[in-house]
């Protein structure tokens, strides 16, 4: 499948979680962005809240001037804002809209194609019902938004997929739940799919590949990383996106093999997406203060010799 990349997708990264920047640094992030736009490898990048319009102005400005496929982190952006779309609270579930509403006209500016979103934490199995249904209503208003301020292009919008019980502790949360809330928004907003992360799955406590089938129907992006579980007290135990590589982490060369030959085994590739080609994006970021360049690397060797193997 090597000689095929091209044609088949376009490889991203996930800029906060390599760059981490302050939103009094702007410039900070306008400086990482340049560093992954300069690098013919990735023909897609995923960018996330900007305050400071001039910068977000800037941003779309060498992202189109680089030609690249930009996708919306709405995970980050929802921990600076305390974004909570599954909350109880109708204050606080209608301020979170207010502000996803703000996010998704920055994804317009920028021409972001996808944002995806994450619900609130899990509160218990005798709210979880309630918190779904609250997060499916906030949703459907987000779609619906997207819908009304669409102009050339509808914005979709994407629900990545954790952990409930180990780390991030969201509402969703199992694949197939997860699916199941799909498969209800889509009977009204066609805007809408879900976003799998690889290094999630383990975590989770799910097979990747039955989580793969699963949702197969309603894949918008994959993101593609790894994670360590072994030792809870190690500081990176959990949902920490470190390199590959890891001794006794989750993911290396053999599990992303797999994963993009199941990607293929589901049609992942050829499935019309909201974005021009399917987009893989690394969610990778340092162990102990490497630099970016070095975790870059780090990411390149680790998926050309799996994509070669897949």
């Amino acid at each position: 499948m090597m000689d095929q990349l091209e044609k088949m997708a376009s490889i991203g990264i996930v800029l906060p979680k390599l760059f981490p920047f302050p939103q009094s640094k702007p410039e900070q992030m306008v400086s990482s962005l340049l560093t992954i736009l300069e690098d013919p490898f990735f023909t897609a990048v995923e960018v996330s809240y900007i305050a400071d319009k001039e910068t977000r102005d800037l941003a779309k400005k060498y992202m189109q001037y680089s030609g690249v496929e930009t996708i919306f982190n709405g995970g980050d952006a929802f921990r600076e804002l305390h974004i909570d779309l599954s909350s109880l609270d109708p204050a606080i579930r209608n301020n979170s809209i207010k502000k996803c509403q703000m996010l998704i006209d920055h994804c317009y500016e920028m021409e972001a194609k996808i944002m995806h979103i994450v619900t609130g934490k899990f509160e218990g199995e005798e709210n979880k019902q309630h918190n779904i249904n609250a997060f499916i209503a906030s949703t459907m208003e987000l779609c619906k938004y997207a819908k009304e301020k669409a102009g050339t292009y509808e914005l979709c919008i994407s629900l990545e997929i954790g952990d409930r019980h180990v780390d991030r502790k969201y509402l969703l949360g199992p694949t197939h739940e997860a699916v199941h809330v799909a498969r209800t928004i889509q009977s009204e907003y066609n805007n809408f799919g879900l976003l799998l992360d690889q290094s999630h799955l383990p975590i989770m406590g799910e097979n990747p590949h039955q989580s793969l089938w699963l949702a197969k129907d309603y894949l918008t992006h994959i993101h593609i990383g790894n994670c360590y579980l072994k030792d809870r007290q190690a500081h990176y135990f959990g949902d920490k996106h470190i390199p590959f590589g890891v001794k006794d982490s989750e993911v290396g060369v053999g599990e992303l093999t797999k994963f993009i030959q199941t990607l293929n085994d589901i049609d992942f590739f050829t499935r019309p997406k909201p974005t021009r080609k399917p987009v893989l994006t690394f969610e990778v970021g340092s162990l102990e203060n490497e630099s970016p360049k070095l975790v870059i690397a780090n990411i390149k060797r680790t998926f050309f010799e799996a994509w070669a193997q897949a």
